[in-house]
């Protein structure tokens, strides 16, 4: 595989190192050896799921998955012309960061933790605490 751009499946991961391995049904059931994600954070996809691959062109079966593309099984779940949407968790929803343009909504199913190592100052119009 070189200079290939290619759809494949999440086979195994190595979460240490932040890498995987793709195989290609397409090809044989051909699999890549560990390959990193190009990512600034660290959200690993589940194995199992569809993952867009640029191979290089040096001869070497070296590549990168891109990331997950939308797709049905793969959808979206929500979308807008201004909204900013992170989700932090495998599932929709249970922790994510979320902004429309106009309010920011931080969700979480679980516990939060805030820890600071100086002080912590809370300003609005008005603040309500339930």
């Amino acid at each position: 595989m070189k200079g290939e751009i290619r759809l494949g499946k999440i086979s195994s991961i190595d979460y240490a190192k932040g890498m995987a391995r793709v195989v290609y049904h397409e090809k044989d059931d051909d699999v890549t050896r560990l390959i990193p994600l190009l990512s600034h954070e660290y959200k690993m996809p589940p194995v199992g799921s569809q993952v867009l691959v640029v191979h290089l062109s040096n001869g070497t079966e070296a590549g990168v998955v891109l990331g997950r593309p939308w797709s049905e099984k793969n959808a979206p779940p929500e979308g807008g012309a201004t909204l900013y949407r992170k989700d932090l968790g495998q599932n929709p929803g249970d922790a994510m960061i979320r902004y429309d343009g106009s309010t920011l909504t931080i969700k979480c199913t679980g516990a939060i933790n805030i820890e600071a190592g100086g002080a912590i100052t809370i300003n609005g119009a008005t603040i309500d605490l339930n």
